[in-house]
């Protein structure tokens, strides 16, 4: 009863966390089924509103690099049911919200006019939240093979870089084991990872403004 009164103090990620790697830390599960269950929270998150940062990290801190292609396949596979669902299931739904908010309304007007080049951007740097841009995109014209790779390949460099800070993290855990030259170096290469995600991201977001802006103003010129 003491932990559920906690849990409810915390934020979704951190529950999911303790609750599915904490067999894992205690050895009662393997390495395969601990990557497995690994893969199962991304896949929720994509679909939950559960934000993947303090996920990868816990990835890396757990699982060391192994972490990385399996918290990739599973955002890839959560973003795709997401996806599904928007476009079969829920669509009159999700296309009422969208038609409220133009904003959103422009992002689908973008990614209809540019398609999987656009959705790459948008996972690098996007205006809209991940979960929620995983539902917007099914409202759009793009095929599901083509936002499946630019989710992938759009989502990597972010996922890569906490996955390795979680690395880091357990590196500064184990420092007496690690020497010092090594943990220096993980260290000053996750500062680095980081501040290239921050100046990529940024520069992107310029990028996705810009054609945001054209968009709209193409829009205005038609209408």
């Amino acid at each position: 009863m003491a932990y559920e009164r906690s849990a409810k103090k915390q934020p979704a990620g951190v529950v999911m966390i303790e609750t599915f790697f904490s067999p894992v830390l205690n050895g009662n599960l393997g390495w395969d089924t601990g990557l497995l269950l690994l893969g199962i929270v991304f896949s929720i998150s994509a679909l939950a509103f559960v934000p993947r940062p303090p996920l990868c990290i816990a990835g890396g801190l757990v699982f060391g690099l192994a972490a990385f292609p399996v918290a990739l396949a599973g955002t890839t596979f959560g973003a795709v049911a997401a996806f599904l669902a928007s476009r079969y299931l829920f669509r009159a739904r999700f296309s009422a919200i969208a038609a409220r908010r133009p904003k959103l309304k422009l992002v689908l007007d973008a990614i209809d006019a540019e398609g999987w080049r656009l959705v790459g951007l948008l996972r690098l740097a996007s205006p809209v939240p991940g979960s929620a841009s995983n539902y917007l995109f099914g409202l759009t014209n793009i095929g599901l093979w083509a936002y499946a790779a630019a989710t992938a390949l759009g989502s990597a460099p972010q996922v890569l870089a906490f996955v390795y800070l979680g690395i880091a993290g357990r590196m500064t855990i184990d420092a007496p084991s690690v020497s010092t030259a090594k943990l220096a170096f993980m260290v000053a290469g996750c500062a680095l990872s980081l501040l290239v995600i921050f100046l990529v991201s940024r520069r992107v977001k310029s990028l996705v403004a810009v054609r945001l802006a054209s968009q709209a103003s193409a829009a205005r010129r038609t209408g």
